[in-house]
């Protein structure tokens, strides 16, 4: 029994070692897309007979699947192959992929292939020649596709990007909408070309594109798929230009602001440059000048420009257009008193035939004024002697209440006659006149004479028979057009550019010995050589361009240059010399009473063109400060920056803009306009 047993044991053992070798014929390849076939063959081969089943598993990070199972029935010493294949498709798979292994085994015995990789991916590329196009036109995205394991796709693209067009144009604001557009066409041999139609409307800037590119199956199911994003580029294409005023209805002595816009395809604005050209009613070119669109032209019109339709051309891009404004009417006066004297001018550019109301004291009395465009009428207020308020109202408005010494029989108001006529009314001026004639002559031609009544020493004719006058006391400065404030004056009535430099330490330079003296006198011969006259008052220096000596009414560029000039000259003298020179420097423009007198010339400032000047300069510290009302003489010809400085408003200059630059531009444009009309 014992030994029955031991054989019996013996067999199995024999049995249990009965041995079967797997022998894979091929090794998977790297990388397979979804729809390959991964082909296994294997051999087996027995040492012992065997009876048993060989199995094939896909095993991918884990998660297994049997796809091939065979039975097997060796012999000892027997051998046989055996063709196993799988097909990647998601039925059989699934969702399975990445790094993958199959493992052979049969009887407990396995082995297992060389890691794989499953894939369901494309590499998709885009070829273009430019990215760059005009709305409207038709362009062509080309491009290449292919699988993971590198074979050529055969399949299908998508192109999706999105224009963004323009609504109602009509409406007051532009209402946009964006389109999303998806064309499809073929891939094949891993090739595509697919023809898109840009909208003429397709705003500019850059609009993404996406691409993809997949395969199906036979049951029109995705298997692999790829994307790649790409973008072009819509240029601006002008299609109008406009011209745009910020108001059409323009008041003399105010600014025409006028601007060009060049639209493109969708309206918004395209940053270049035009021509702008405002010409009057009569073809008279005011200004011509190239500025950047959607900048305004600043022309400054003149108070008393006559009301009338004018025209803004703007030429850019190939496009021409034109636009008219209004010259409003209006009627102004501009009243002052002076000592017993109202003074009524028409500041309009219309007749002035309108009644003006005057109170002196509690009576009134109506002036029935009818004035030309810059004509003044002078009025003598008289009433018995003693201080009087007086109001006076025009168009319905208060316009001067002041208090004013007035002597006469009665309240009254008439108008002035004529200098001459006065004149002639009173003999006994006359008879004055003769006689001072008469002393004049007397002492020219008397022998030997050395000496002028008044006791001034005699002097000699400089360059250009401008006579030296002698120095007065405390006077800084030599000057041949010295200029003297007078209270009561009959002169000329003309508007005036004034520098005032003050030199706040003055007192301290005229107290030691120093060069400064000198440096004022370039300064003031310097004005003198750009036809300003001088008026010196304490500490302030007045260069004043008045049209009488200037013989022009555009001095603001003078002034300007005399101020820079000015400022360089006592810059320069501060850094060489040990004697600093404490300064400020303003430009002003207002109104003066003016006339040329053999010794000086007598001037008598209206308003508050003196004060503000030096109130400017006090503040300044070595800079060159403009008055709003010499500013606004400027108009864009130069750029300033506003500035608050107390209650005082005053600008610094940051720009003088050259026209020269743009002389042979502008003349060419001109010929072609003038060639047009």
């Amino acid at each position: 029994m014992k030994r029955v047993l031991i054989l019996f044991l013996f067999a199995i053992l024999l049995t249990s070692f009965a041995s079967a070798d797997i022998i894979l014929n091929k090794q998977p390849k790297e990388i397979y897309n979804l729809g390959d076939i991964i082909e296994v063959p294997a051999t087996i081969k027995t040492t012992n007979s065997i009876q048993g089943s060989l199995q094939m598993d896909l095993i991918c990070n884990g998660p297994s699947i049997n796809f091939y199972k065979n039975g097997v029935k060796l012999i000892a010493g027997e051998e046989k192959k055996f063709d196993s294949s799988i097909v990647l498709t998601k039925d059989i798979i699934g969702t399975i992929k990445g790094k993958c292994k199959i493992k052979a085994a049969l009887l407990g015995e396995f082995v297992l292939t060389n890691e794989f990789r499953i894939s369901d991916q494309l590499k998709v590329y885009v070829q273009m020649d430019s990215k760059e196009f005009n709305p409207g036109t038709k362009i062509f995205i080309d491009g290449s596709a292919v699988k993971e394991n590198g074979e050529d796709v055969e399949g299908i693209i998508e192109v999706e990007f999105s224009s963004v067009k323009v609504g109602n144009t009509n409406e007051s604001s532009n209402k946009t909408e964006t389109v999303t557009m998806v064309l499809t066409d073929s891939v094949s041999n891993g090739f595509f070309s697919i023809e898109v139609d840009l909208a003429e409307d397709m705003a500019a800037g850059i609009h993404p594109m996406k691409l993809k590119v997949y395969e199906k199956d036979v049951n029109g199911v995705i298997t692999n798929q790829g994307f790649t994003d790409s973008s072009i580029r819509i240029l601006q294409l002008p299609t109008n230009l406009e011209i745009v005023f910020e108001n059409a209805q323009v008041e003399p002595g105010t600014n025409l602001n006028v601007k060009a816009i060049l639209h493109d395809q969708t309206g918004e604005q395209i940053d270049t440059r035009a021509i702008l050209t405002v010409k009057k009613s009569d073809g008279t070119i005011i200004e011509q000048t190239e500025k950047p669109t959607n900048e305004f032209l600043i022309i400054p019109i003149a108070y008393n420009e006559p009301p009338a339709k004018w025209k803004a051309v703007a030429v850019s891009n190939e496009f021409m257009t034109e636009s008219s404004f209004n010259i409003t009417e209006k009627r102004d006066i501009e009243m002052e008193i002076i000592n017993n004297t109202l003074f009524i001018t028409n500041k309009g550019n219309v007749l002035y035939n309108e009644t003006v109301v005057v109170k002196i004291g509690n009576q009134t009395m109506n002036l029935n004024t009818t004035l030309k465009v810059d004509e003044t009428k002078k009025y003598k207020l008289s009433a018995p002697e003693g201080e009087y308020e007086i109001e006076i109202l025009a168009d319905g408005e208060e316009r001067i209440t002041q208090n004013v010494l007035l002597t006469g029989k009665s309240i009254d108001v008439k108008e002035s006659a004529n200098s001459a006529f006065t004149l002639i009314r009173h003999p006994f001026v006359w008879i004055f006149i003769v006689a001072i004639l008469g002393f004049v002559a007397f002492i020219i031609f008397k022998k030997g004479y050395k000496k002028s009544f008044f006791g001034y020493i005699p002097f000699k004719k400089s360059k250009g028979d401008v006579p030296f006058l002698p120095l007065k006391k405390n006077t800084v400065i030599h000057s041949k057009n010295k200029a003297e404030l007078s209270l009561a004056i009959k002169g000329e009535k003309q508007n005036s550019s004034v520098v005032c430099l003050k030199i706040k330490n003055l007192k301290e330079i005229q107290s030691v010995k120093s060069n400064a003296e000198e440096t004022l006198q370039k300064i003031a011969d310097l004005a003198e050589d750009n036809k300003a006259v001088i008026y010196e008052n304490q500490e302030n220096f007045f260069f004043i361009f008045a049209p009488t000596k200037t013989k022009t009414f555009k001095s603001e560029k003078s002034a300007i240059d005399l101020a820079k000039k000015t400022k360089q000259i006592l810059d320069e003298h501060n850094k060489m010399a040990k004697q600093k020179i404490s300064f400020g420097i303003s430009l002003n423009y207002g109104t003066i009473v003016g006339t040329q007198e053999p010794e000086s010339f007598k001037f008598m400032s209206m308003g508050t063109l003196i004060t503000t000047a030096k109130k400017i300069a006090n503040i300044s510290e070595g800079e060159t400060f403009l008055s709003d009302k010499f500013r606004a003489r400027l108009g864009a010809e130069i750029r300033t920056e506003k500035h608050k400085k107390g209650d005082l408003e005053i600008y610094t200059i940051k720009e003088i803009k050259d026209r020269e630059e743009h002389k042979d531009f502008i003349k060419s444009f001109l010929n072609r306009l003038e060639g047009k009309n």
